[in-house]
């Protein structure tokens, strides 16, 4: 443009203002010389966006040139004879673009510099020459034919072409072909104009491998918010092709980003000329992106790329530690700890309906447990119907044991019996896992319903899997809690009924003492003084007799109560109360017994414990002197300082006995589990015909 002032006059005038808002459609470079006619060439103006381009320019081309006086107020056509001044030739001959004009017939009759250092080939041997002989070109998205036959058309051809030299080089063409006509009007020939944009192309080719090389979406804009460039992964995660973004605002391509977080980051760029790196989430397509915006002098550059598996990934993992919390916790039931785990996942995978169904104790029928984002009528609807072979997902997958995917309840036959119902509530798909417990026993099944046809993709699938997982790991830690709960009462319940056998035979033992022998002494006793009241003569022998009674008897009931509650274990402590147990077994020599005492375990241990392990010594040395023979006797009471547990051991040397088969004689060994269980201890009893027997007894300190 800096050429033509000083030629001429150029109408409309430029400035380098109005020049980058756009060139007008013609331009008239009028010049005059002394001694010589004036003309004007006719300047057309022409846009040029190459394709797949990601910047223009434009392409002038002179397309007539008139001689003779030209009043502005009248542009008239030249003369048919006027000619081109020399000056005016020599600027035609020395543009840099191609220039070639052939008649009607395609033979050459112009040929200029440019044409000659690009094709090789001097003015003198073209012209004359038929152009589509001598040069052949390969058109881009047309044909030699097709070119031709829209400049018949329209009167003008452009395009773009490829040239490939003797040498072997390619180079790209910007084309332009058109008629050229007299004075009046008539075509007189055709004019070709090419422009060489190789390194231009080679430049944009190389800058589009670049910027598809980036594996973040990339684009760039300039300082008025124009996209300058858009790779192909920009592309891709917007689907927004580069041909619609490039040169325009990005806010009139994406309005609904205008006035966001988003906008501002992108005006905090520009204006602060620092980095800015944002996630933005777009709830209409449910996706999470990651941006970083970098201001350069032309304008910004950002970098983006999708995040969303990981921000779902990570809110689906805050949520499962919040599940698994509340369960540990056991403040929710399972229906409502269910229920709020299914909104969670319902609200990081919007679109998706999540239920649970668990297997009725018939173990032919489903049952709802939740179903928080269905329809509560459908959701009723489902409860109580059988599972089967073909009993939609949820109930097929308990039947067959395995993973149903149903992406078409339209069409798929395990829907048929239950098809209409479904599809009124304008669902479309289901998917189902079965809950299945380490017994291989079908517990409840988790399903996730669509509202639109639907296959999982990999991603999916992983995901649908995984809080499958987790709901068969609530499920079945709640069921092992409630057959635990189970355990302990019934346990309790053996315990409750051993202690009231413990205590029967107690009592039938205290009645038969009181009975057999007490009973026994008091009646002889009786007997003896009714004597003494009418036998004078053997008076005094009767009453010492009934005293010697009375002593037994006192010593018999003091025996029993010793039995009872022995009252040197609240007085003497729990090694003396024994040490006095096994000193009146001596006295009896019906066996001989040692004690062995380790620890300091009366001040470490309650009351109750020491009187349980009384007990249970009572209770084995009863054993021991019914049943076994045995002519030694050996009990250890052990309580170390580093221990966390006293053992108590009894062992005997008598004949022994199978413990898998110790039938009626088990009874006592039943009290004395019974008694240890009451205090978290454990019994343990190492015995074999012939080989005499070993109790041992382990009790937490408490």
């Amino acid at each position: 443009m800096d050429v033509f002032p000083q030629l001429g006059r150029i109408e409309p005038g430029l400035t380098r203002e109005s020049i980058r808002q756009g060139l007008p459609g013609t331009l008239d470079l009028t010049i005059q010389g002394s001694g010589m006619k004036s003309f004007v060439i006719r300047w057309i103006a022409t846009p040029s966006y190459p394709p797949n381009a990601y910047g223009g320019g434009w392409q002038l081309t002179g397309l007539k040139i008139y001689a003779g006086p030209f009043p502005e107020s009248d542009r008239r056509r030249p003369p048919a004879d006027a000619v081109i001044p020399e000056t005016a030739a020599n600027l035609i001959k020395q543009v840099s673009d191609i220039i070639i004009t052939t008649d009607l017939e395609h033979r050459i009759i112009y040929w200029n510099n440019a044409a000659e250092r690009f094709y090789n080939t001097p003015a003198p041997l073209a012209i004359g020459q038929s152009l589509r002989e001598l040069i052949h070109y390969d058109y881009l998205n047309t044909t030699e034919e097709a070119a031709y036959e829209t400049l018949r058309e329209r009167g003008i051809w452009e395009g773009e072409a490829t040239y490939l030299s003797s040498a072997g080089k390619k180079s790209y063409l910007i084309c332009s072909i058109r008629y050229v006509r007299d004075h009046n009007r008539q075509i007189t020939g055709i004019m070709a104009l090419n422009r060489d944009v190789t390194e231009v192309k080679l430049v944009q080719q190389d800058l589009a491998s670049i910027l598809d090389g980036i594996t973040d979406g990339f684009f760039a804009l300039d300082q008025h918010f124009r996209v300058t460039l858009w790779n192909h992964e920009a592309e891709r995660i917007t689907r927004l092709s580069a041909a619609e973004m490039i040169g325009q605002s990005i806010w009139d391509k994406l309005p609904e980003l205008v006035g966001t977080d988003t906008w501002q980051s992108f005006h905090k760029a520009f204006k602060k000329k620092m980095t800015v790196t944002f996630e933005q989430y777009h709830e209409r397509t449910d996706r999470w992106l990651e941006m970083s915006l970098y201001p350069s002098d032309p304008g910004v550059f950002a970098y983006f790329k999708e995040v969303t598996l990981r921000k779902k990934q990570e809110a689906l993992l805050a949520l499962e530690k919040k599940v698994l919390e509340l369960n540990t916790a056991k403040r929710m039931s399972l229906r409502s700890l269910l229920n709020f785990f299914l909104k969670g996942i319902q609200k990081i995978f919007p679109g998706m309906y999540c239920c649970v169904l668990t297997l009725d104790e018939d173990g032919r029928s489903v049952r709802l447990l939740s179903a928080p984002g269905l329809p509560a009528i459908y959701a009723h609807a489902i409860d109580g119907l059988p599972i089967g072979p073909d009993a939609g997902s949820c109930g097929t997958a308990m039947f067959r044991k395995e993973t149903v995917i149903v992406s078409d309840i339209a069409n798929d036959p395990l829907w048929a019996g239950h098809r209409d119902l479904t599809l009124s509530f304008g669902l479309r798909a289901c998917w189902s896992i079965p809950v299945i417990n380490g017994k291989g026993e079908v517990l409840a099944a988790f399903a996730v319903y669509y509202t639109t046809v639907k296959a999982p993709t990999e991603a999916e699938m992983n995901t649908f899997e995984r809080v499958a997982n987790l709901v068969t790991m609530i499920i079945e830690s709640r069921k092992a809690e409630d057959r635990l709960i189970r355990q302990e009462l019934n346990k309790q319940k053996l315990i409750a009924q051993a202690m009231v056998d413990a205590q029967e035979k107690e009592r039938a033992e205290i009645g038969k003492e009181l009975h057999d022998n007490i009973n026994q002494i008091l009646s002889t006793t009786k007997l003896y003084l009714e004597l003494a009241k009418n036998d004078h003569k053997e008076r005094l022998s009767l009453i010492n007799r009934s005293a010697d009674n009375i002593h037994n008897a006192i010593r018999e009931i003091r025996n029993i109560s010793r039995n009872l509650v022995p009252a040197s274990i609240g007085d003497l402590g729990l090694q003396d109360s024994i040490a006095d147990l096994v000193e009146s077994l001596r006295t009896t020599r019906a066996i001989h017994v040692e004690f062995y005492p380790a620890g300091n375990f009366d001040e470490k241990i309650s009351d109750k414990v020491k009187l349980m392990l009384f007990r249970i010594i009572q209770e084995q040395i009863n054993n021991v002197l019914k049943h076994s023979g045995a002519r030694n006797l050996i009990i250890e009471l052990i309580l170390e300082d580093t221990d966390q547990s006293i053992e108590l051991s009894i062992t005997d040397d008598g004949k022994g006995f199978d413990p898998g088969n110790a039938g009626k004689k088990g009874l006592g060994l039943s009290n004395i589990t019974s008694r240890a269980d009451l205090f978290g201890g454990k019994v343990t009893i190492q015995s074999a015909p012939g080989q005499g027997c070993k109790l041992r007894v382990q009790i937490p300190v408490i």
